[in-house]
């Protein structure tokens, strides 16, 4: 019995081996089976140095990733290097780039994205661009740090009938070419971009006929006066007004493009004059917002100091932009003037002061047609009881979300705020309190009570709420006080639960908070506990 047992398992093993081989050549029979233009879509999904290392798997494979769609080239730059890459690594990348360029096809090349440092390579660097303009690109991402000689973006690249998406990170002047048509231009994403004058940006910007989306993130405007974004299909706005990234330009090299652009500036001025902005003599490119509504003598010097403050004009004719968002330190004079299309739209300020106070109002006063808004704490700040007095009532918002709004010194305005929301039907407050633990008291009440708690207001979210007192007393007015309430959501803040002594307050507080009397009786209240997230600390870092 035993030998019958031994026999049968030598020979199962073989038949399992057998098994193994037949699948492992079934697997590289499913391997060669694939088209080209399904296996070269699978290596569009890996790096492109990783595309190419299958060409050792046969000889079918060797000139396949030569074609595929998508080519991304990294060679691990970024703003913050001080350091440059050994030698032998740098010239591995380029000859990489080359090589690949050079054995390329005449097949289409779908997206390319390429982030390294220049050096001295700029001439090399746009003989790749001009070729991938030539393979007919659609979306072409480029990121380029530490240029340390005269840079200049091909002509071909102004005038690419192909681009549909296009994102530049360049911190360096840009410029332009004198013929720049973007016809096919979708979306269009400048990224620490030193705009040279008014003529560059105003022509590059008008120049997007049938742009959807514009992204511009940490550029720099201090050259530019004003500049107007009206294109009829642009759906979608976002700004990071921010300082941008260190200049690894060297003082030298500053001080010559600071004589080239003087001598381009003087035989520009002609242009200037002519090219520069249609509607110069339209209210939104004068400071006269709200100096007529304002009669005191503070106001009047807040108005003077903004004419005086610095920063270009940047004019939006939204006419049918729905998702506008803006973060920053209002670098930018930004100004909406039609925002009847738009649904959603996010302010968020770095912090405050008067010139970013009158900044922030006008730009707000500008979204009154939103249907969703989200404040941050220093745009709440910014408006002061004259300011908010002077705001719209915005008849079309359904949706607010208060962010880190500290009730410590905004507290009075959000109440004003709220009385100029009269059919908000959803209301989010992330971060109640904040620092309001550690001073100020909590004997506020809703007085007057908002019309929208009276007749609209139908759900209250709460989250990183941490069960403090004045945290419980807001919730407390806020259940008093929403007649139509028909649910609340408090997410406590797990970072405050980290220890028997905060889960010992979170059950305090959600008891206090099931006993607290309640307008609506048919008000539900959710309380939850979300797990960690540590990305939630970014913008304090």
């Amino acid at each position: 019995m035993e030998g019958v047992d031994a026999s049968s398992l030598i020979h199962n093993a073989k038949n399992q081996k057998l098994s193994k081989e037949h699948d492992v050549g079934e697997g590289e029979n499913r391997i060669g089976n694939l088209t080209d233009t399904i296996a070269q879509h699978i290596l569009s999904f890996l790096p492109t140095k990783d595309a190419a290392k299958t060409s050792i798997l046969s000889k079918r494979w060797t000139y396949l990733w030569l074609s595929i769609p998508v080519l991304d080239f990294h060679d691990g730059a970024n703003h913050y290097s001080d350091s440059d890459e050994p030698p032998y690594k740098r010239k591995h990348f380029m000859d990489i780039v080359e090589r690949v360029l050079l054995l390329r096809d005449y097949s289409t090349i779908t997206n390319f994205s390429l982030t390294c440092n220049v050096l001295n390579d700029s001439s090399r660097i746009n003989t790749w661009i001009s070729a991938v303009v030539k393979h007919k690109v659609q979306v072409l991402n480029i990121r380029l740090y530490k240029i340390r000689e005269p840079f200049i973006l091909p002509c071909c690249l102004f005038t690419c009938e192909s681009l549909q998406e296009l994102k530049l990170n360049i911190y360096y002047p840009l410029k332009l070419p004198s013929s720049v048509s973007f016809s096919s231009l979708k979306i269009l994403t400048l990224t620490c971009i030193v705009f040279p004058d008014d003529h560059s940006a105003q022509m590059l910007f008008k120049v997007c006929s049938i742009l959807e989306e514009l992204h511009l993130i940490s550029c720099s405007w201090e050259n530019v006066k004003a500049v107007c974004i009206s294109s009829p299909r642009i759906h979608k706005l976002h700004i990071e007004d921010k300082e941008p990234p260190p200049n690894y330009v060297t003082d030298e090299e500053d001080d010559d493009m600071d004589g080239e652009n003087n001598s381009v500036d003087q035989n520009d001025d002609s242009d200037d004059e002519s090219d520069n902005i249609d509607d110069q003599n339209n209210p939104v490119y004068q400071n006269d917002d709200i100096d007529d509504q304002h009669s005191s003598d503070d106001q009047s010097d807040d108005t003077d100091d903004q004419s005086d403050s610095g920063g270009g004009q940047f004019a939006v004719f939204g006419t049918s932009l729905k998702y506008f968002s803006y973060f920053g330190g209002f670098f930018l004079d930004c100004y909406i003037q039609d925002s009847s299309s738009i649904l959603e739209a996010d302010l968020m300020a770095c912090y405050s002061d008067r010139t970013i106070d009158y900044r922030a109002f006008k730009l707000l006063r500008g979204l009154s047609n939103a249907k969703s808004l989200k404040l941050d704490q220093y745009a709440v700040k910014a408006l002061n009881d004259e300011l908010v007095a002077h705001l719209p009532v915005f008849n079309s918002l359904t949706h607010v979300h208060f962010d880190w709004v500290l009730l410590f010194y905004s507290r009075q305005v959000l109440l004003s705020m709220l009385q100029k929301f009269p059919c908000l039907s959803s209301l989010k407050f992330e971060g109640l309190s904040f620092m309001f633990r550690y001073f100020g008291t909590y004997d506020w009440t809703l007085d007057p009570v908002p019309g929208c708690f009276l007749t609209h207001l139908k759900t209250i979210e709460i989250s990183m709420f941490c069960g403090s007192e004045i945290e419980l007393h807001a919730v407390r007015i806020l259940l008093k006080s929403a007649t139509v309430l028909e649910k609340i959501v408090i997410s406590f803040n797990p970072w405050e639960l980290k220890d028997a002594d905060g889960l010992k307050k979170q059950q305090e507080a959600h008891e206090q908070i099931l006993s607290f009397p309640r307008a609506s009786l048919n008000c539900l209240i959710a309380i939850s506990c979300p797990p960690k997230e540590k990305k939630r600390l970014k913008f304090f870092l």
